[in-house]
């Protein structure tokens, strides 16, 4: 009986790895629904899956970029000490004001007059609105949205509805070092 056993169950095996073994004859099979619908979010959203791995520069060398988005930022950074911090191989997200978001906060006329205010502001308070900026971790559009609040590297909380009165530029920028999002308005904690 054991034998018998024991020959059904390698004939059974046999039968199974012959009709599962693929020929040339076998049409593909179509992506799964759920397969074709990934496809079709990560189409939708340019820079997305990108967003995921890390980029070849650092935060800093995105801010400092001489794409003419961000020189105000850059002045604020350098002046509060923060450029080391923002260069290593700590993962953050840092929501980066523009500078029409300086030259609107700090009720200026132009980028000359941000860069001015900026560097008189005290060095201590510029810090702490930097740091408000900024949160560990490397964290995309989705993740950010989808809390209710962060605490930020200056110790205050940062909620999805200030964030959202900031107003979200691009999203999903991705450094070496983290994630960038840029934001219309300067946050103020």
């Amino acid at each position: 009986m054991k034998q018998l056993l024991t020959v059904l169950a390698i004939g059974t095996l046999s039968a199974g790895m012959v009709a599962c073994s693929s020929s040339p004859s076998t049409a593909p099979t179509a992506p799964s629904a759920a397969a074709r619908q990934s496809v079709t979010d990560l189409a939708a959203k340019p820079g997305y899956a990108a967003a995921a791995k890390p980029g070849s520069t650092t935060i800093v060398g995105i801010v400092l970029q001489e794409d003419g988005e961000f020189d105000v930022l850059q002045a604020a950074v350098v002046r509060a000490g923060l450029v080391e911090a923002l260069n290593g191989t700590t993962q953050y997200t840092v929501f980066a004001p523009t500078d029409a978001a300086f030259i609107t906060t700090l009720g200026v006329a132009n980028e000359a007059a941000a860069i001015d205010a900026v560097n008189s502001l005290d060095v201590d308070a510029l810090r702490n609105i930097l740091l408000f900026h900024v949160a560990d971790g490397r964290r995309n559009s989705n993740s950010v949205l989808a809390a209710p609040a962060y605490v930020m590297l200056n110790g205050s909380k940062l909620t999805r509805e200030q964030l959202s009165a900031a107003g979200l530029g691009a999203t999903d920028i991705s450094a070496s070092n983290g994630i960038v999002h840029v934001i219309n308005h300067v946050l103020m904690p």
